[in-house]
């Protein structure tokens, strides 16, 4: 099933065969500002195959925070990739993780934090990762680093 809704080119635009770009002014900027898919066909049929192919390589399961509660506590399976930028050894005090949104409550946001291997995280960063994907930087809540 597809998840992108395809809408038809504009009164007097040419739609490209090559992309999914119209000529002219895109009527919808404004939804596409506010979230809704537009743009690589590739990316529209593939992220799903890509996903459960590095989840059969890379997958971690957590406990996943929502607003940092533990009480509200989910399991989620994620793609973890130890350290940040910069950071000189690993595993350092930042981690990366890649997450699907459909598979938590709500969507990724900061002050969620999730527990790994009895060591607690932070989400200190939420960014787009691909379409319905969001990237996250954990920060390790201990202290003594």
């Amino acid at each position: 099933m597809n998840p992108f809704r395809l809408s038809p080119a504009p009164q007097g635009g040419v739609v490209d065969p090559r992309s999914f770009a119209v000529s002219g002014g895109s009527p919808h900027a404004g939804n596409r500002a506010a979230g809704e898919p537009f743009g690589d066909i590739f990316v529209a049929r593939h992220v799903d195959l890509l996903w459960n192919a590095l989840l059969n390589e890379w997958a971690r399961t957590v406990d996943y925070w929502p607003q940092g509660d533990s009480a509200g506590a989910v399991p989620l399976v994620l793609l973890w990739k130890e350290g940040v930028e910069g950071e000189e050894f690993s595993p350092g005090r930042y981690s990366h993780a890649y997450v699907r949104n459909a598979d938590l409550p709500s969507d990724p946001a900061l002050r969620d934090a999730l527990m790994a291997d009895g060591v607690i995280y932070d989400v200190v960063r939420v960014d787009a990762f691909m379409y319905f994907y969001s990237s996250l930087v954990l920060q390790n809540r201990e202290e003594d680093f």
